[in-house]
């Protein structure tokens, strides 16, 4: 096996959808006709894993590329060819109009094959442990953020939600590391059949688009469908009726006086859980001594995190956590903040 990454030029003015469009086009040219096909031979191809991977930073924009596993036989030379293929890749780019230094594809033969599949499905899904990663947020801003790490950022963030939406509407549709059918063939193994009718599970119910337009704009989206994950579709006549509630037109969330609020029979509700920073860690050193494990620390703090959400949802609050951060340095003070009082607890240890 051989790892090859491409990309292309870019900077902040780039759109995500022409960046990839020119890599995919480019790269799928270069792996057709009768050039590409007598290199098959000659290096005995069996296939090419392809896993397409996006991030973004605030100096160079959109960072579009693709990390593509070369697999031939073993008489074949897996670098050779792609060496040769980023060559025609980038002669591709030039007759599109885009640039790429041949310095920033990367070529080079997988010793470990186990570590490389790993890394290529990075792109895929960000492993869990990142989120609970006690490094500081604001050290990160001059580095690349993962399309999720855009969507934390979101939440009262104008420039944020926008590159989200952007994200969310080039994406869909992208195929990574699919298991083709010669490649199934060759190495005897189940292929990725794209003809497979998937089952969606049934539905819940129905919410008038003047109700969910409500939700969406108090904010109560999440506790609608944390609810609906959590009790399932048995509880959905609760849920419909706690959605109208939330998104009644004259819900008003505590800006008028006590007495007006009992005249216009206006729920009093707060709407909100905030447990502290200390709150989350006592829980969490709680929790921790029930677990094994070498990252029983970071599943503590997010079993905590559960509870006071489940808390929330059960109450029909909407749930704001604590910073990561402040909850970890109380964490391991072993839970004291002279600073905070710690109320009870709703996650009943």
């Amino acid at each position: 096996m051989a790892s090859i990454t491409i990309t292309v030029s870019h900077g902040r003015e780039s759109s995500l959808m022409n960046v990839k469009n020119a890599i995919e086009t480019a790269s799928r040219n270069a792996r057709q006709g009768e050039p590409w096909n007598r290199q098959k031979k000659l290096h005995k191809v069996i296939g090419v894993l392809s896993a397409p991977e996006v991030t973004y930073s605030h100096r160079n924009g959109w960072h579009f590329h693709i990390h593509h596993g070369f697999l031939t036989e073993n008489s074949g030379n897996p670098e050779a060819l792609g060496h040769w293929f980023v060559q025609r890749y980038l002669r591709y780019l030039e007759k599109a109009g885009f640039t790429a230094d041949i310095r920033s594809q990367e070529v080079s033969l997988i010793r470990d094959p186990r570590n490389y599949i790993l890394y290529l499905r990075k792109g895929v899904g960000r492993i869990t442990n990142d989120v609970w990663s006690p490094q500081n947020d604001v050290a990160r801003q001059g580095k690349h953020l993962h399309p999720f790490d855009i969507l934390q950022r979101a939440s009262g963030s104008e420039s944020m939600k926008k590159l989200w939406r952007e994200y969310a509407t080039v994406m869909p549709g992208t195929r990574s590391c699919v298991i083709t059918r010669s490649i199934a063939v060759r190495l005897d193994i189940r292929h990725d059949d794209d003809c497979v009718k998937l089952e969606h599970g049934c539905t819940a119910g129905y919410l008038p688009a003047s109700i969910w337009a409500a939700l969406v704009n108090r904010k109560k989206t999440n506790v609608i469908l944390s609810l609906l994950e959590d009790l399932g579709v048995e509880a959905w006549g609760q849920i419909n009726s706690l959605a109208h509630a939330f998104g009644a037109a004259n819900v008003v969330f505590n800006t008028e006086s006590e007495d007006e609020q009992q005249k216009k029979q206006i729920p009093t509700t707060p709407f909100e859980h905030r447990p502290s920073a200390a709150q989350i860690a006592r829980l969490a050193l709680h929790l921790k001594w029930h677990l094994s494990g070498k990252e029983r620390n970071g599943e503590a703090i997010r079993m905590a995190l559960d509870r006071e959400r489940g808390y929330a949802v059960e109450k029909g609050l909407a749930f704001f956590p604590p910073k990561i951060k402040d909850v970890l340095q109380v964490y391991g003070n072993d839970g004291v903040n002279p600073a905070e009082s710690i109320p009870a607890l709703h996650g009943n240890p």
